[in-house]
């Protein structure tokens, strides 16, 4: 018998492995197996098994099977297939990304000194006298990695390969460990096939015989007489009378929701009870049936949805929700926890540990969990029987991976629905402009909910002109003077108050004055942001930090001095004008603990906040009643960035932070402070007018053959050494010119190549190509000749309809 397997590398091949007699019976597609693959052991994926092969060769066996169930069937490969195909990306690659982390296991070179131990009249050059020296003082031998971090050097290569062949050092693979077990909840239940006639202690009994009749229980709830169970319970698993399986901690639900749930269920408004119907005839079709949802915040969209999954888990269907952020997920787990029971819910995403991650993969695919809520990696779960995937806020960026496999997780859900023959529901208040193209074209079925619960009014929206605007020394103030009588009336009223910056840390950057010098990351292109709070100048692209200086280390000047604002200078301009207020701040840096933002949200919900100052995780999702003022403190930020979504980027941003105001019984109010009062995005957002803002932005694209008049490529290029990089994509920019107009018939544009607007990050400078036509295929095969053909040592990344062009 043989296997085509697919391995973790850089290549789209794959590769064909006998199965030796041991493993006939256990071999199928989907399990992992430990492979050689040249001097090295790794992990590959059966993708196939036949009882014949066509290759001549001697083939190699594989080693080891590592799963005792698949991670997925032959139903899912298809999907995965496309995938890889689509994000150019190869399919062992691929694979090894999208199922659970953490799951490889690999050989490691590690070097170690000859067993003929250390001859003391060796003559070897000084540096590898060093290798020697640090490798006398690990006898166990060393991984290459760590021998670079304590020789301080990164080319080793030569050096080694020489010291091996003259018998000084050996070298030899050695597996990597397997992933720590997570810390997460621990349910046990019989398992269905358990041995109705095993030997039992009286202990085991007892406990087989409380767990009969129960589905699940988690171990920390089995009654006192079992204290201590866990040693029991492991034997019992291991003799299958028993399973035991690790799971995420789900959040209890809410006092509110409990209530919403028991005594007053709610009842649908009339619009959403139509929409309902309309997702339900999707569900009852049993047809790939692709919809988009248009909300407006605050119009009960999520009720739509839990109500449809409803459905589909009655029909004992599967369901996927998505959000975009695992800021969102413990909200909205918070709801349903209230709604379905904990054991049918699954929850994945990049912050859940890798053995509840695993686990919960597995269970997935037995069937056992048919719903699975989660951050853009949870699209990928084997859900059996899927029939809806619920796609929340679909306009956002985050759904977009921006390394390695470069997917669009809203993009996905859709081809995933297609392959499931499942219903889709994109969801938003603000959809992205191609999402609303394409409903316009009837590719989409087009929902709509257009008021608020209850008819409440969207909040009234006023702009403030901060060319106007000057505090008694003349300067541009951080708050004006409307937002902070706002700020005042909202916390004399007791109400609580949102101000949103789209930019972290105290200042954006020092500069000195004198002499113009701005403090620079010595790796990447980019200001050192101030953290005054920390005393830290800091790089937020590849972590280098400082302190910050006293004099310019330029001229020596004494008069650095701070430009910009963040959120750490708002928090701290709010506690000199409102020292009574309770204050908060909410953004990646007061978030960056486990639990943190948790705790801040659930202060908020409690009424201990008064004024919540954060960036973009307090813009979308969150329901919080009692927020009735919203102020934006800089509207401009992202209209300035390179990128032709910049004006819908901003009004999507402004109406979801403006959504946040004004969702109980108050009437909310939004203040934007903005240097550009006149522009269209700006305006249409006052007046919460989002289709008078497609018409306007879909001209400007059409005009331009922008997305969705057009598909793009981008190809990123970088190389350690800056003036060799140059000459070298000015030729690769040159060869793509040539291969566009030899490749296809198809006109296809060819946009730089140019220096990336963050031009050197982790000490690599970075040039990016554009590569854009009206069809998709031969933007791929012109990608994929560009890269094969890349010379001059370039580093090259393909990123298929990008979303960031930094």
């Amino acid at each position: 018998m043989f296997v085509t397997v697919a391995i973790a590398i850089p290549s789209a091949k794959t590769f064909t492995y006998a199965v030796p007699a041991s493993l006939l019976a256990d071999v199928a597609v989907g399990k992992r197996v430990l492979v050689p693959f040249g001097r090295k052991r790794l992990t590959g994926f059966v993708l196939s098994v036949q009882p014949e092969t066509l290759c001549t060769q001697d083939l190699k066996e594989i080693l080891a099977l590592l799963d005792a169930d698949p991670l997925f069937g032959p139903d899912d490969l298809p999907f995965y297939e496309w995938v890889s195909r689509y994000y150019l990306h190869p399919l062992g690659k691929t694979l090894g990304e999208v199922l659970p982390g953490a799951l490889a296991v690999k050989s490691h070179r590690w070097w170690r000194l000859a067993e003929n131990g250390l001859p003391a009249d060796r003559n070897v050059p000084p540096e590898q006298d060093q290798i020697i020296a640090c490798l006398a003082r690990h006898p166990a031998g060393l991984p290459v990695n760590r021998l670079r971090q304590l020789t301080a050097r990164t080319d080793l290569a030569r050096d080694l390969r020489r010291l091996e062949a003259v018998g000084l050092v050996t070298a030899e693979e050695r597996l990597n460990r397997a992933p720590s077990r997570s810390k997460g909840e621990k349910w046990v239940c019989l398992d269905p096939d358990f041995p109705r006639n095993g030997r039992l202690t009286s202990r085991q009994a007892v406990i087989i015989a409380f767990l009969k009749g129960r589905s699940e229980t988690r171990i920390g709830d089995l009654p006192p007489l079992f204290s201590d169970p866990i040693a029991a319970l492991r034997t019992l698993a291991r003799r299958g009378f028993v399973r035991i399986m690790e799971r995420t901690r789900l959040p209890p639900p809410s006092e509110e929701e409990t209530v919403r749930g028991s005594e007053h269920p709610i009842v649908l408004n009339p619009r959403q009870a139509a929409v309902l119907a309309e997702i339900e005839q999707c569900l009852a079709s049993g047809l790939f049936s692709p919809s988009l949802l248009q909300g407006v915040t605050g119009s009960g969209k999520t009720e739509v949805y839990l109500r449809a999954i409803e459905r589909v888990l009655q029909g004992q269907g599967g369901a996927l929700y998505l959000v975009p952020e695992i800021a969102l997920t413990n909200q909205l787990l918070n709801r349903i926890s209230g709604r379905f029971p904990a054991s049918t819910i699954a929850v994945l995403h990049s912050g859940i540990a890798a053995g509840a991650r695993f686990e919960q993969w597995r269970r997935i695919r037995r069937g056992e969990i048919r719903l699975v809520v989660g951050a853009r990696s949870a699209l990928f779960a084997p859900i059996q029987n899927l029939r809806l995937i619920i796609v929340d806020e679909e306009h956002d960026p985050s759904y977009k991976q921006d390394d390695r496999l470069r997917y669009n997780a809203r993009d996905l859900a859709l081809v995933r629905g297609r392959y499931a023959q499942a219903t889709v529901i994109l969801g938003s208040a603000t959809p992205a402009v191609q999402s609303r193209f394409q409903a316009d074209r009837g590719r989409y079925r087009y929902l709509t909910l257009p008021a608020r619960i209850d008819d409440r009014p969207l909040p009234a929206v006023e702009v403030i002109d901060l060319r106007l605007a000057r505090d008694e020394q003349g300067r541009t103030p951080v708050l004006s003077s409307p937002l902070v009588t706002a700020l005042r009336e909202t916390l004399a009223s007791g109400k609580q108050s949102l101000l949103f910056l789209n930019r972290r840390g105290f200042h954006t950057y020092l500069f000195c004055p004198d002499c113009g010098l701005a403090f620079t990351c010595p790796n990447c292109d980019l200001a050192l942001t101030h953290h005054a709070g920390e005393n830290l100048l800091k790089c937020h692209h590849c972590d280098y930090h400082r302190k910050p200086d006293a004099l310019c280390p330029a001229c020596r000047g004494n008069r650095v001095r701070s430009y910009g604002t963040g959120t750490e200078r708002v928090e701290e301009e709010i506690r000199r004008l409102f020292p009574e207020a309770r204050i908060a701040r909410l953004d990646s840096d007061t978030t960056a603990r486990r639990g943190s933002l948790d705790a801040i949200l659930r202060r908020l919900e409690r009424r201990e906040i008064d004024i919540l100052v954060g960036t973009q995780m307090i813009t979308k999702g969150h329901d919080f009643p009692q927020i009735t003022l919203v102020g934006v403190v800089a509207a401009d930020a992202s209209l300035n960035i390179a990128d032709f979504r910049a004006a819908e980027r901003t009004f999507q941003v402004l109406t979801q932070v403006a959504g946040r105001s004004g969702r109980g019984d108050a009437p909310g109010r939004v203040i934007i402070q903005t240097f550009n009062p006149n522009h269209y995005a700006l305006l249409r957002a006052q007046q919460h007018d989002y289709d008078g803002f497609y018409t306007e932005e879909l001209q400007f694209r059409q005009e331009l053959t922008y997305p969705p008049f057009s598909r793009i490529v981008g190809i990123h290029f970088s190389l350690g050494k800056r003036e060799e990089g140059k000459r070298a994509v000015a030729r690769m920019g040159r060869r793509a010119r040539e291969l566009a107009a030899s490749l296809t018939a198809e006109k296809i544009e060819v946009i730089g190549p140019a220096e990336s607007p963050l031009a050197r990050i982790r000490g690599r400078y970075r040039w990016q190509l554009l590569l854009k036509g009206k069809q998709s295929g031969p933007l791929h095969r012109l990608a994929e000749r560009i890269a094969q053909e890349a010379d001059g040592g370039l580093r090259v990344q393909i990123d298929v309809d990008p979303i960031n062009f930094m």
